[in-house]
C-alpha cells in the first residue's frame, strides 16, 4: 500500500528540525505495509536514498478512515541527526515550526506532541516504550550481535528494524545459516523471554529456536522459522493446518499442567495468574465507564448488561469441566503459528499467562471468520486432544460457554494492553475488544 510519509528529524544541536523549502516537515511517498507499522519501507528509503544513519524512534501510521486505494498518512520520528550527515538537496535544518496545519489532520496531534518535547527538552512520558527512546537501537543491536556470536551464529550484516509498534519491536539480521530476530516487548509482556526459552527447551518441535534472552530488557533472539504462517496458506490447506496447530498447543498445555515447577518458573518470571474466578469482575471493569479498549461506538447499557450476564453464567460451567491450570498462550491464532515439516510451530507468546486453557480456543478459530470448513476441524482436533483428561461430549456440550469465556478473556486482555500504551499509540490496538464483544453477542443470538 502507498504511504504518505512526513518526518520529524531533529538537528544535532539546538531546537531545530529538518525542513523543506516552504518551512514544512519533509515529505516523501513510498510503498509499505501497515502491519509492519511502515518501518521496513521507511528504514529502507532513509538508508538507501537519504544515506541517513540514524534509527527511527516511532512510526505513526493513521489508516483509520482512509479510503481504499488512497495513501496512508504516516508520521516518522527519528533520533537526532549527526553533524556528519548531509540532508538531501532542498532540505535544511531550521527552527521548529510554529504550527503543523499543513499536515493531514490525523497526524497533527502526534506531531504537536513530539515538537513540544523538542521545544522544551522534556523527558519522554513514562509509558513510551524503550525502543522509542534515543540510544535503544544501538544498545539492542550491540547485544544482538554479541548474543548471536556467542550462540555460534554470528551476524553477517547489521540488524535492521522489521516491526515497530507500542507493544513490541523486532530487529532482523542475517547469518550464514538463516535470519535471526531480536524481539523486544513492553513491560506487560516481560515474561515472554523466559517463558519462550523454557517452552522451546521443553518442546523444541513446537517453538522457534531461542538463542539468547535478556529478561531485564525484555529481549529474546530467535531463529527464523522460515515457513508460511497458517493464516497465509492456501485455503484448501488451512483446515488440516488448524487441526495440527490445535493439537500442538494442547500437547504443550497438558504437559505443562503436570509440571508445577515449570509453572512456578513462569510465575516468577512475571507471567500473570488469570484464573476464571476473577474473570467476571475483570470483564465488568473492562466494559465499564472507565474502559479504554471498548469500541469507538460504545455499546448501550442493555447490550453490555446482556454480554456481562452471559459471561457470568458461562464461567462456572467452564470451570466445572475441570481443565487443568496451565500456560495460556493468550493470542493463539493462525497468524501466530506455521507448519514446519508437518508440525506446528507456535510463536509470539507475549500475552501468555497461567490459567484455564479453554480461553485459547476462541482466538484459534476467530481468524477463520465463520468458515465452518476451517472451524469444525480445528474444534474437533482441540476436543479430541483434551479428551485424554476431559469427557469430549462434555466439552462439546459446553462449546458456546467456552467461546464466551474466551472472548471475555480477550476483552480484558485488550483493555489491559491499551492502558499500558502511551495514549497517542492506543489506536493501534483499537477494535480488538469490540471484535470479541461481538463474538459474545453472536453466541447469545445463536443460543436464543
Amino acid at each position: 500500500m502507498r504511504l504518505d510519509v512526513r518526518l520529524i528529524v531533529s538537528g544535532s544541536t539546538g531546537r531545530t528540525v529538518l525542513l523543506d523549502p516552504a518551512g514544512s516537515l519533509p515529505r516523501f511517498a513510498t510503498e509499505g505495509d501497515q502491519d509492519e507499522a511502515a518501518i521496513v519501507a521507511v528504514d529502507r528509503l532513509l538508508r538507501e536514498e537519504w544515506r541517513f544513519p540514524v534509527p527511527v524512534l516511532e512510526t505513526h501510521p493513521q489508516w483509520h478512515g482512509v479510503p481504499e486505494g488512497e495513501p496512508i498518512p504516516v508520521l516518522i520520528m527519528t533520533e537526532r541527526a549527526p553533524d556528519s550527515w548531509t540532508p538531501p538537496v532542498g532540505l535544511v535544518f531550521g527552527p521548529l515550526p510554529g504550527n503543523v496545519d499543513g499536515l493531514p489532520a490525523s497526524l497533527r496531534p502526534r506531531a504537536r506532541e513530539w515538537l513540544a518535547e523538542l521545544r522544551s527538552d522534556a523527558l519522554p512520558p513514562p509509558l513510551r516504550p524503550r525502543w522509542a527512546r534515543p540510544g535503544w537501537s544501538a544498545r539492542a543491536t550491540a547485544w544482538m550481535r554479541t548474543a548471536a556470536a556467542a550462540a555460534g551464529r554470528p551476524l553477517v550484516d547489521e540488524p535492521r528494524p522489521f516491526y515497530l509498534r507500542g507493544i513490541s519491536a523486532l530487529l532482523r539480521a542475517p547469518t550464514a545459516t538463516g535470519d535471526l530476530f531480536l524481539k523486544a516487548v513492553f513491560p506487560p509482556f516481560h515474561a515472554e523471554p523466559i517463558l519462550t526459552q523454557l517452552l522451546a527447551g521443553r518442546f523444541p518441535s513446537h517453538l522457534p529456536t531461542v538463542l539468547a534472552i535478556e529478561p531485564d530488557e525484555g529481549w529474546l533472539v530467535v531463529g527464523d522459522i522460515a515457513a508460511t504462517l497458517i493464516s497465509e496458506l492456501p485455503k484448501g490447506d488451512r483446515a488440516n493446518a488448524l487441526a495440527i496447530g490445535a493439537r500442538a498447543l494442547v500437547e504443550i498445555q497438558s504437559v505443562l499442567a503436570g509440571r508445577p515447577g515449570d509453572l512456578a518458573i513462569l510465575s516468577a518470571a512475571g507471567a500473570p495468574h488469570r484464573p476464571l474466578g476473577g474473570l467476571a469482575a475483570a470483564f465488568a471493569t473492562s466494559v465499564g465507564s472507565d474502559a479504554l479498549a471498548t469500541p469507538d461506538d460504545p455499546w448501550d447499557v442493555a447490550r453490555l448488561e446482556c454480554a456481562t450476564a452471559a459471561v457470568e453464567q458461562a464461567i462456572p460451567r467452564v470451570e466445572a469441566l475441570g481443565l487443568p491450570e496451565t500456560v495460556v498462550h493468550g493470542d493463539f491464532h493462525s497468524g501466530n503459528a506455521a507448519l514446519v515439516d508437518g508440525r506446528a510451530v507456535i510463536i509470539d507468546w507475549s500475552d501468555a499467562a497461567l490459567g484455564d486453557p479453554a480461553v485459547d480456543l476462541v482466538t484459534w478459530i476467530s481468524w477463520s471468520r465463520g468458515d465452518i470448513g476451517e472451524i469444525e476441524p480445528a474444534v474437533d482436533a482441540w476436543i479430541r486432544a483434551w479428551s485424554v483428561v476431559i469427557d469430549p461430549s462434555a466439552l462439546r456440550d459446553r462449546l458456546d460457554d467456552i467461546l464466551v469465556v474466551g472472548a471475555a478473556y480477550q476483552v480484558v486482555s485488550y483493555d489491559g494492553i491499551v492502558r499500558a500504551l502511551e495514549p497517542a499509540t492506543r489506536y493501534t490496538m483499537a477494535g480488538g475488544a469490540g471484535h470479541f464483544l461481538k463474538e459474545i453477542e453472536a453466541v447469545i443470538e445463536r443460543s436464543g
